[in-house]
C-alpha cells in the first residue's frame, strides 16, 4: 500500500532518527525478500558502514551507505520500516533487523512478504531492478500543461489508469489516484486522449496537492502503513472518495454519493455528480472485488 507520501513520510523520519549510524549487524530472517543479493553479501556490504544519506525515488526508499552501496527497499503492500529500542520485542512479522552502534534496530517488518530489499553500488543505483522502468517522481517538477496534453492526445487508456502508470511519473498508487481525480472533478474512466487542456491543467494541479498534503498528514493508513516512528498516518481523515462508498460527497453544495468500481482489477472511487461520469461515459467494465482487499 505504501505509496509516495507513505515512503517520503518514512524518508523524513529515518533522516531524523537513525541518519549518521553504523550498522554493527545484520539478522536476515527471510532470504526470499532479497533481490540479486545473499544474506551474507547484505551484510559483508553493510555492517560497520554508516548510513550516510536516505533518499526515495516514486515508492523505493534508498539508504546509502558509507561502504559505497545503497539499499534499496520497496514496501508494496504491507511493508514498514522504523527503529525500536534494544530491549523492545520483535514484532511477529520482522523479516530483517539492521543493529545500530547506539544499540537500537532498524526493522523491516512486512506481514505479506511481497517487499523487496536490493543491495547495488551506489553508483550503479540506476540500473537497479527496483528502479527499472520509473519515470520522474510524482513531486518533482512537473511536464508543462501543453507537452502533457500532446503526450495524452496519442493514449486511449483511461486516466485512472495513465495515472497509475509508474513509467509517467513514480508514486502514485490507487488510493492518490482515486484522491487526485476527485480533486480535479474528472471522471476516471475518461480516455486520455479525450481530455482538455483544462482539465489537464486541474490534473497536474491536483497531483501535487494532494500528495503535498498527504505527505503533511504523514500518510494514510486503512490498515498496515506505519510511518517511520512506528505511528499511523492521519491522511485517511481528508479523503474525499477512496473507501468511501455509499457516503455523501464531501464537496460543499454537491448532491452526489460516492461510487465504487473496478478497473483493471484495482478499486476506484469517485462522485459522479462533481466528476461527470455520466457525461464521460462510464468507466471500463470490471467485477466487483468481493474479498474487499485494495490493491495499490
Amino acid at each position: 500500500m505504501p505509496e509516495l507520501p507513505e515512503v517520503e513520510t518514512v524518508r523524513q523520519d529515518l533522516r531524523r532518527l537513525v541518519l549518521n549510524q553504523t550498522v554493527t549487524e545484520v539478522q536476515v530472517r527471510c532470504p526470499a525478500m532479497l533481490v540479486r543479493t545473499s544474506p551474507e553479501e547484505l551484510q559483508e556490504a553493510l555492517v560497520g558502514t554508516m548510513l550516510v544519506e536516505i533518499g526515495r525515488q516514486g515508492k523505493a526508499l534508498i539508504l546509502r551507505f558509507s561502504s559505497g552501496y545503497s539499499l534499496l527497499v520497496h514496501f508494496r503492500m504491507t511493508g514498514q520500516l522504523y527503529p525500536v529500542g534494544p530491549e523492545a520485542d520483535l514484532p511477529e512479522h520482522t523479516r530483517t533487523v539492521f543493529v545500530l552502534g547506539d544499540g537500537r534496530r532498524l526493522l523491516h517488518v512486512d506481514v505479506r512478504r511481497l517487499g523487496t530489499l536490493e543491495l547495488v553500488p551506489t553508483e550503479m543505483e540506476a540500473q537497479a531492478a527496483t528502479l527499472t522502468g520509473l519515470g520522474p517522481d510524482a513531486l518533482e517538477a512537473p511536464p508543462k500543461p501543453r507537452e502533457l496534453l500532446r503526450a495524452l492526445g496519442r493514449r486511449r487508456i483511461s486516466v485512472k489508469q495513465f495515472l497509475l502508470d509508474q513509467s509517467y511519473r513514480a508514486g502514485v498508487g490507487n488510493i492518490y489516484a482515486s484522491e487526485i481525480l476527485a480533486r480535479a472533478r474528472i471522471a476516471p474512466g475518461l480516455s486520455c486522449c479525450r481530455l482538455t487542456e483544462v482539465q489537464v491543467r486541474a490534473l497536474l494541479k491536483a497531483t501535487h496537492a494532494v500528495l503535498a498534503e498527504a505527505v503533511e498528514a504523514r500518510g494514510t493508513t486503512i490498515s498496515d502503513y506505519r510511518t517511520g516512528t512506528g505511528d499511523v498516518g492521519s491522511f485517511q481523515h481528508h479523503l474525499r472518495v477512496y473507501g468511501r462508498e455509499g457516503q455523501a460527497c464531501t464537496r460543499p453544495g454537491c448532491p452526489g454519493i460516492i461510487e465504487r468500481i473496478v478497473q483493471a482489477q484495482r478499486s476506484t472511487y469517485y462522485c459522479p455528480v462533481c466528476q461527470g461520469i455520466h457525461q464521460a461515459g462510464p468507466p471500463a467494465p470490471g467485477k466487483r472485488d468481493e474479498s474487499g482487499e485494495e490493491r495499490p
